[in-house]
């Protein structure tokens, strides 16, 4: 399956609602929030305790979500976008850097809520990028230096393995530059 670089646009005010209590995320693509496992029969023969059932928690999105997402393609672009790896800073770096934590685990790590101010940001400094000449001066042996996922850099010709990760770049300038314009805040992960 691999590491996809996933977003998810929605309201300021339900990103501060999920920033606030974290378990929350999951009701972005469920009914309700899962629930903590009790200690089996056995855990509890040898000393752990039954935990109360956390409440019931009335809270529910503004306003539908919208996803997108850029396929294995998020370390490339985030490669593309900063010269790094796994470094850079500023709203190019969203990809991997910025935003707030949400402190609930979900795919590969915390997802990070951006608000629809720094999303604007985020989709001023994409504006910007020429993404035709980034692949132009985009060198694949660059990329498997680097070791940037997904790693099918020395296997495919450049217009397959760069102009992918291109491709994808292209939908998320639209998709990020939508939610600018809607005024939504951003949430980014990897699943």
């Amino acid at each position: 399956m691999g590491m996809v670089g996933c977003f998810c646009a929605l309201e300021d005010e339900d990103l501060q609602a999920i920033i606030s209590v974290p378990r929350r995320i999951h009701l972005l693509w469920s009914d309700s929030i899962p629930k903590r496992r009790q200690p089996s029969w056995l855990a509890r023969l040898f000393g752990a305790k039954l935990r109360p059932e956390p409440e019931e928690d009335p809270w529910q999105l503004s306003q539908p979500v919208v996803d997108a997402d850029v396929d294995k393609a998020w370390h490339g672009i985030h490669f593309l976008l900063t010269g790094t790896e796994g470094g850079g800073e500023g709203p190019l770096a969203f990809m991997i850097h910025g935003g707030e934590d949400i402190k609930e685990e979900i795919g590969y790590g915390y997802p990070r809520g951006f608000t629809s101010q720094e999303v604007k940001e985020i989709a001023a400094a994409l504006s910007v990028i020429d993404v035709d000449q980034l692949y132009e001066q985009a060198n694949p042996a660059d990329f498997a230096r680097h070791g940037i996922y997904p790693e099918v850099w020395k296997d495919e010709p450049k217009e397959d393995c760069i102009g992918y990760v291109t491709d994808y770049l292209k939908e998320l300038q639209k998709f990020v530059s939508d939610i600018a314009t809607s005024n939504r805040a951003m949430i980014v992960y990897l699943a």
